[in-house]
């Protein structure tokens, strides 16, 4: 993908501002492509389009074996490309200094004050083709912060060298938090890449979220503890300053996961609603809120920092310290409201459910056993075994979310979940050959 569209040149994009349409629909075309290749590629395969500067050692294998943390995500992987096919960052508005014209000046002192404002003459602030002034790099902070949410989001949509820009400036703009998270947590969890991402909000009105995504490798510090990773935040408040009675953490978020020894078999459940007085209107399964992670595995961190409330304020997020704590055994809650599980046989005869064995996900996930229990609501466990390697056809239709099986000796990409949320960020779950899943569907009850 990366060679044909880099072979296509100039012909293959036509990025005049005049054209936004035209522009935003080859855009569109590009994340199409780039989806459909990631969910064809394990992570060792995005190597080939990796600078070797930024690759790294995978658990368990040779220096040939590779993992790179950036190109998991389809606009790291856009930037990338856009990058390699022009050096768009050279392109923005910036301050020629080279074509300042010296002036002469009797007083010394008059003389320094011209030079000084001389550097910043709008007359010298000069970009190529589809930059603007307001793009220049002191004044586009200012200018993102201003269009912070959905129109922001649709800059990123009107040609490359906006997008190469404005993502550049995304990270500029909250590379505090990035520093903030390895001073406190360094030791424990290795930060090897920050990056931006946007998604809607599945609400009645259409959203959007914006998050500050952190992908850090979890060392060997704390095996066989839990680990909570937590920060603090406060909202931006237009046209108000802050307040001495102000709350200094009006707002706290927590991250919890279990590290285990490198290369164990992971075992986390999920829970299938379909009840029919209470399902989710989403249709997708809730997943175990902490974690199990392996040393060398990657975890990934969302910071929010635009949602339905308003925008984050940067100086106002303070990360807190590490947190550890004994691993307990994690169990689905509906466990505890179940005592007697049967054979499908046995739970079919006392239950008007029309009942099924899920065996939806070989050969990826295969299928080791199922029982059943309830009396108004049947719940179903069904123990499954990740073997074949690949993307899981029917999880994403079934479940609700992206499954992916990697190589029993292939570092892991997770995403954590905020404590206290049944579902966070839509992102896929990947897996390692031998990994186990507890899934449980719930169905049946009554319409009120």
């Amino acid at each position: 993908l990366a060679q044909a569209t880099l072979a296509q040149g100039s012909h293959a994009w036509p990025w005049r501002c005049s054209d936004v349409a035209a522009a935003h629909s080859v855009l569109l075309e590009l994340v199409a492509s780039c989806t459909a290749f990631a969910r064809r590629a394990t992570i060792g395969a995005w190597s080939a389009f990796t600078p070797r500067r930024h690759r790294q050692v995978a658990m368990g294998a040779t220096t040939s074996s590779t993992v790179d943390a950036r190109v998991t995500d389809r606009k790291s992987l856009i930037k990338e490309l856009c990058l390699r096919r022009k050096d768009y960052e050279a392109m923005q508005h910036s301050y020629k200094v080279e074509e300042i014209i010296p002036h002469q000046a009797r007083n010394p002192r008059h003389a320094q004050v011209l030079q000084e404002a001389e550097l910043k003459a709008p007359e010298i602030c000069k970009g190529d083709e589809n930059s603007l002034v307001f793009m220049e790099a002191g004044l586009l902070p200012k200018v993102a912060e201003f269009l912070f949410g959905g129109a922001l989001i649709r800059c990123f949509e009107v040609c490359p060298l906006w997008f190469v820009v404005y993502y550049k400036t995304l990270d500029q703009i909250f590379k505090d938090i990035d520093k903030g998270f390895k001073s406190y947590y360094g030791q424990s969890l290795h930060l090897e890449y920050a990056r931006m991402d946007w998604s809607p909000v599945h609400v009645a009105e259409a959203g959007i979220r914006i998050d500050r995504i952190l992908i850090a490798r979890v060392t060997n510090v704390h095996v066989g503890r839990c680990t909570k990773v937590s920060y603090s935040y406060g909202y931006k408040v237009p046209g108000q300053a802050a307040q001495e009675d102000e709350p200094r953490d009006p707002y706290q978020c927590a991250f919890k996961f279990d590290t285990y020894g490198r290369g164990r078999p992971r075992n986390f459940w999920i829970h299938k609603d379909i009840c029919r007085f209470h399902g989710d209107e989403t249709r997708v399964a809730a997943t175990q809120n902490i974690t199990p992670v392996c040393v060398n595995d990657r975890i990934e961190i969302a910071v929010n920092l635009f949602n339905a409330t308003g925008l984050v304020d940067v100086t106002k997020l303070r990360w807190h310290p590490l947190e550890v704590f004994p691993i307990q055994t994690r169990e689905c809650p509906i466990e505890q409201e179940l005592f007697d599980w049967y054979d499908l046989d046995s739970f079919q005869s006392q239950s008007v459910e029309r009942l099924q064995i899920p065996d939806f996900f070989s050969p990826q996930l295969v299928h080791c056993s199922t029982e059943y229990a309830g009396i108004d609501v049947a719940v179903s466990r069904t123990r499954l075994r990740a073997e074949a390697q690949g993307v899981v056809p029917q999880a994403d239709r079934i479940l609700g979310s992206r499954f992916e099986v990697l190589p029993r000796s292939s570092p892991i990409i997770l995403p954590l979940k905020r404590v206290g949320l049944q579902h966070d960020r839509f992102a896929k779950i990947q897996l390692r050959q031998n990994d186990s899943i507890s899934l449980y569907i719930s169905q049946g009850g009554k319409m009120t």
